[in-house]
């Protein structure tokens, strides 16, 4: 069983000194921040592994990775293993905390995407987190996937959410691990269509300390969302509303952490959006 790397998560965050950038988003309109866009460093090199490194796949006889390995290819794909973060992303925000390329622990050698943020009170905001959009018009099956590490599943403060798919530029859903629900927040899908938001409850939270294969599968044409830990569902095809997709946009991390909120670490691995 791999354990998140705290002394590494806090060190990054020492680095950061609490944050440089953060976004105003339509999932989250109310940030005070702002989208930067990644330049891309084409010669980065990959960090070899880490000696003990748990719970991984190594590249396959000709030395491809996960991304290189998927057939037919994603849409979209990052691995996190060619040693540069952010190139495959449009998009990297950080405000209150740090993201971190880890090699301690990834379910494909050698790297993961880290993040922690800081404590932040009331009326205070954090997030680290990755964005990127795809060009098409789905019609079928919009489907997020990503591998997932969390330090905790008490969460007992605060707002979480860990993942978004924008399905269009109106109509997108935020995967909470704990969310803003004033009398009994809990893991949900949350659902917003033009001003109308639809929560949609999740059965249980991912387990802690080991990695778990999160997705999200937004059906259009039967206009249904599913969510699955592995292979358990803990969102059943709940229905959604109808409508057209174009350009999905997806962000993964700290996406959106709202206090009073204790810090908040996870990793993440092997993202993929397809349709």
């Amino acid at each position: 069983m791999a354990v998140l790397a705290s002394g590494v998560l806090g060190a990054g965050l020492a680095a950061c000194g609490g944050g440089s950038e953060a976004e105003p988003d339509a999932a989250g309109a109310d940030d005070a921040a702002v989208d930067v866009p990644i330049p891309v460093d084409e010669d980065a090199a990959a960090p070899a592994p880490e000696a003990g490194v748990r719970d991984v796949a190594a590249p396959d006889a000709a030395g491809k990775g996960f991304c290189a390995t998927r057939s037919p290819t994603p849409r979209f794909c990052d691995d996190f293993d060619d040693g540069d973060l952010d190139d495959d992303w449009t998009i990297q925000t950080v405000l209150n905390g740090a993201p971190i390329l880890d090699t301690s622990s990834a379910t494909s050698i050698p790297a993961s995407f880290a993040v922690e943020t800081l404590p932040i009170g009331s009326n205070q905001s954090a997030h680290v987190h990755l964005r990127a959009s795809v060009d098409g018009a789905p019609t079928g099956h919009v489907i997020l996937a990503f591998d997932l590490m969390l330090a905790t599943t008490s969460y007992t403060k605060g707002t979480i959410a860990i993942a978004t798919l924008d399905i269009s530029q109106d109509h997108f859903f935020t995967l909470y691990l704990r969310d803003g629900d004033p009398d009994a927040p809990a893991p949900a899908l949350e659902e917003t269509n033009g001003a109308t938001r639809t929560r949609h409850v999740l059965s249980k939270l991912p387990p802690v300390l080991t990695w778990t294969h999160a997705t999200i599968d937004i059906d259009i044409g039967a206009a249904q969302a599913t969510v699955l830990w592995d292979s358990e569902k803990v969102l059943d095809a709940a229905p959604i509303a109808a409508g057209p997709a174009d350009e999905p946009t997806i962000r993964v991390g700290a996406v959106y952490v709202y206090g009073p909120a204790d810090p908040f670490e996870a990793r993440f691995d092997d993202v993929t959006l397809d349709f």
